[in-house]
């Protein structure tokens, strides 16, 4: 006896702005490191930093709480990484 074949919804289709929201914050993470004009001078001076070292200094917890922000809404998506095709196997 076969079970019958359960559809199951894309959770990219099902929350469209969850999943808008992770793709802007892993963007933006990865654009506001590898576009260096925005961090590539060497004034203003941060106490006896340069502003690169600062910048990086800042930008590395902020990286960090987005991801996690990231994470969290992956969680709420249903979005466990598995893949579900091979089932019963």
């Amino acid at each position: 006896m076969t079970q019958p074949a359960v559809q199951r919804t894309n959770p990219v289709r099902a929350h469209p702005w969850i999943s808008a929201t992770i793709a802007l914050l892993i963007f933006g993470c990865i654009f506001c490191t590898l576009y260096v004009p925005i961090y590539a001078s060497i004034t203003p001076k941060a106490g006896d930093f340069p502003f690169f070292y600062f910048y990086l200094l800042a930008y590395m917890p902020v990286v960090a709480i987005a991801l996690w922000i990231v994470m969290q809404l992956q969680k709420r998506l249903g979005v466990d990484g598995t893949d579900s095709g091979e089932e019963g196997k």
